[in-house]
């Protein structure tokens, strides 16, 4: 085992914070500098880490510290490859398997709520504090994207349609950015890595970022897949049998809400609105079959959750 020295100011200027799905990850057996933007949230993910059950595979915190308004965390050595990075090598049986370890993890953190709730807040990440947090991220979608009236109002439907049904289901601690760059592959899933968007909230905020994991390229684009089909019957099987379409739907838009301000937040871009993945995702969820999540919003009766 083995510790990297803390960061000097100097390196930690230099460090640019990543945005969720956009920051490098551990390489193989090695320890772990993870620089993030705030020092508060870092604090907070280094206790979570802590906390978190030993299945879920999580390397040990070997120390966290503040420099510069920025937080940073240390980790032991992991072993394994970043799984964003192994994808196009693996079978798709071996894709299968991925998808359906990678929630077994997932499923673990969630099993742990009463003893892991006092570490995470009740929104973040994704997940906006308030509905009109969500309806104002909508207006600024609306508008960058030239949705027509009858999007806009679908839009207003599914965010309000999130926010009604969030507080009468089961509250669980979700990873909050459960992505294949936050997984480590060693033969299977060994690890799940960086909770620094874990929030107390529905299941249906990983389930809806498993499926799209799953189911959607890199460019926007829907594929059907092994992958696609054990993501979605994950999800047909777990989210809340009366809200839990409502709720993957929700939590999906959000998401693509998140990333869109993201990229809108860029200086400058040579590619057409358009062609940008958050738009894509965002119109294709808002049509009659629901994008990537078609599969699953056209099911009538999903099984219930054990």
């Amino acid at each position: 085992m083995s510790i990297a020295a803390p960061p000097s100011a100097r390196t930690v200027a230099a460090i640019e914070p990543a945005e969720p799905r956009q920051r490098q990850e551990p390489l193989q057996n090695v320890g772990t500098l993870r620089v993030g933007p705030e020092c508060r949230r870092a604090r907070g993910e280094a206790a979570l880490a802590r906390a978190l059950p030993q299945k879920v595979g999580h390397p040990e915190i070997l120390g966290e510290d503040t420099a510069e308004g920025h937080g940073w965390i240390v980790t032991a050595e992991v072993r394994g490859q970043n799984l964003h990075e192994v994808w196009p090598m693996l079978t798709p049986a071996e894709r299968r398997q991925a998808v359906g370890q990678l929630w077994a993890r997932a499923q673990i953190v969630h099993d742990a709520t009463s003893s892991l709730r006092a570490h995470v807040p009740s929104h973040g990440g994704f997940v906006p504090a308030m509905l009109g947090d969500a309806m104002t991220a909508a207006g600024r979608a609306g508008v960058a994207l030239g949705l027509s009236s009858a999007q806009q109002l679908r839009l207003h439907e599914v965010v309000e349609g999130y926010f009604r049904a969030a507080p009468v289901v089961e509250q669980v601690v979700n990873h909050g950015d459960l992505a294949l760059m936050n997984a480590l592959w060693e033969g299977e899933v060994v690890a799940l890595l960086d909770f620094e968007f874990a929030v107390l909230g529905p299941v249906e905020i990983d389930l809806c970022r498993l499926v799209c994991e799953a189911r959607v390229s890199e460019e926007g684009q829907c594929v059907d897949s092994e992958a696609g089909d054990a993501a979605v019957e994950i999800a047909a099987h777990c989210m809340d049998p009366v809200h839990g379409r409502a709720l993957t739907h929700g939590a999906a838009v959000l998401d693509q809400l998140r990333d869109l301000d993201i990229w809108l937040a860029r200086d400058s871009t040579e590619e057409r609105v358009e062609d940008w993945r958050p738009c894509r995702l965002i119109t294709d969820l808002l049509n009659a079959e629901g994008g990537y999540l078609a599969p699953l919003l056209r099911q009538r009766s999903p099984h219930t959750r054990k």
